[in-house]
């Protein structure tokens, strides 16, 4: 009984997911500090490609590894939330 083939799309949906997740929050923050300054013109294609990127992302997940990977990346996906916004909070104190 091999389980190989079974944690390939898991591991690589939960590492797509936590790249794409870092991407997609970092990206927000951007998008948020380009609000708050009164950059829209800016902050309008940012927020689009991010949608764009993320859609993309979880289409081809669920399209190559089905579920699993799909459950997988929403998993590194909120990984990554909180990981993002744990040291947006710290920089914004000015704590390393």
């Amino acid at each position: 009984m091999t389980t190989v083939p079974f944690l390939v799309p898991v591991v690589a949906g939960a590492l797509a997911g936590l790249a794409l997740g870092v991407l997609f929050f970092r990206g927000l923050a951007a998008t948020a500090r380009l609000y708050a300054l009164g950059g829209v013109r800016r902050a309008v294609p940012l927020y689009l490609l991010r949608l764009a990127g993320a859609t993309a992302g979880f289409t081809i997940a669920a399209l190559w590894g089905g579920a699993e990977a799909l459950l997988a990346m929403l998993a590194g996906f909120q990984l990554a939330r909180a990981v993002v916004v744990r040291r947006e909070k710290r920089a914004q104190e000015g704590t390393p």
